[in-house]
């Protein structure tokens, strides 16, 4: 999509995000290649603490998020594909060209937008982490860090979309 800041975007021609003033998110879907150096259940733990605890600090309260579908309820379901252990044969629930994008050594982030009552798609994005870039210098970070620098990022891009995109709330 041109002008977007993510690597992958598209938006279905006829979405109007204009009429939803809530959020209805699903549980973040974490997807990795089984067996040697995958994630524990300690270590997803925490990448989901992450993912939730960046993303609910840039809503700060100003986005209610219920815990039902509702007319002015947007969908949000996010996933991460790869956490530094896949390869991009992996089986990961991408098509076509998003695929490449799953590529070894990188973390994506995918996130799909719908009206929660009918499950129409509006909305889909994908991101690759910035912090595997050959051009940021992440020598000094740890792994951890740099999650939370990714999170950080799509977070912000995400508050971004919702105040530009989203019914004007009353505050």
């Amino acid at each position: 999509m041109p002008g977007s800041t993510v690597d992958e975007a598209y938006v279905t021609p006829d979405a109007d995000f204009s009429r939803y003033t809530r959020l209805y998110a699903h549980p973040l879907e974490i997807y990795y290649r089984e067996g040697a150096g995958a994630p524990t259940e300690e270590d997803l733990s925490r990448m989901r603490s992450i993912f939730r605890e960046a993303f609910l600090s840039r809503i700060e309260g100003d986005y209610e998020i219920v815990t039902a579908p509702a007319a002015d309820a947007l969908g949000v379901r996010a996933s991460l594909v790869d956490l530094q252990n896949s390869v991009g044969g992996a089986d990961v629930p991408v098509d076509g060209h998003l695929r490449m994008l799953v590529a070894n050594g990188q973390l994506t982030f995918l996130m799909e937008m719908s009206d929660s009552l009918s499950g129409d798609v509006l909305a889909r994005a994908a991101d690759r982490d910035r912090a595997t870039d050959a051009d940021l210098d992440v020598s000094n970070s740890s792994d951890w860090d740099n999650a939370e620098a990714a999170a950080a990022r799509w977070a912000s891009l995400f508050r971004k979309f919702l105040d530009d995109n989203l019914a004007p709330r009353d505050n």
